[in-house]
């Protein structure tokens, strides 16, 4: 499959500019209801307490579920369905389902990283006493542990990103959902790689003005996550 970096972004763009308006009023609700919870939060929790907790938790699986209903919209786009606000909290179904996923995505990634981690308090269990001063980090015995750590949690990240794409598109069961994207994937980690370090390098540089910015580019950051995700879905149907 092509996998121009630039064409997938370009295109992406074009698909998104023709509900731009769409996508800028939702980035503003959706801004507006999390500024609005954490000023409720701030107001009526000033402590820790049962009831801080339960609100947070509530506004937490609140937003989740305004994310997936962005996920769900981006697909209709692309699919070349109608797109309405209303699809905005059309995914809340799959609340459940998505933490279940994503727990089970943490618990990959933690036994991916778990060989470096191990090595790393091995390296470092004898300097208890340096650790506050950074004298192992200088020392340069870590550069194996760390890299064990990060290079398997960041291919495991790449090859099962698209676990949530799949939940809401196909409503299949958490596990396939995680399997499906490992497979969609297979063979175009690097390219992905690239492809999010430019997509984050873009959302870097709209912080700049005020912040301003990221109203375009993280609806245009799900769009490219959407193109990519229908490209590698069809490939590999092509495949089987």
């Amino acid at each position: 499959m092509e996998f121009s970096k630039r064409k997938i972004i370009l295109s992406s763009w074009d698909i998104m500019k023709n509900h731009l308006g769409l996508w800028i009023f939702i980035m503003l609700l959706v801004f507006g209801l999390n500024l609005f919870l954490s000023a409720i939060q701030d107001e009526l929790f000033g402590e820790i307490t049962p009831q801080s907790i339960i609100f947070t938790i509530a506004a937490y699986l609140f937003q989740i579920g305004l994310n997936l209903g962005m996920l769900r919209i981006a697909l209709n786009i692309n699919n070349t369905k109608k797109a309405i606000l209303k699809d905005l909290i059309g995914s809340f179904h799959m609340l459940i389902p998505y933490v279940l996923a994503t727990i089970i995505f943490l618990v990959i990634m933690f036994l991916a990283a778990s060989p470096g981690i191990i090595l790393l308090f091995i390296f470092i269990s004898p300097d208890w006493n340096t650790i506050a001063t950074f004298e192992w980090f200088n020392s340069g015995t870590l550069f194996i542990p760390v890299l064990l750590i990060i290079v398997p949690t960041v291919y495991v990240s790449i090859r099962l990103q698209f676990y949530d794409y799949f939940l809401i598109d196909n409503e299949c069961s958490i596990l396939e959902s995680i399997t499906n994207s490992a497979k969609i994937t297979k063979g175009y980690a690097g390219e992905l790689f690239l492809l999010g370090a430019i997509l984050s390098i873009i959302v870097l540089i709209s912080i700049i003005p005020l912040g301003v910015g990221l109203i375009i580019s993280i609806p245009l950051g799900i769009m490219v996550n959407t193109y990519i995700y229908q490209k590698l879905k069809k490939q590999q149907l092509k495949t089987n």
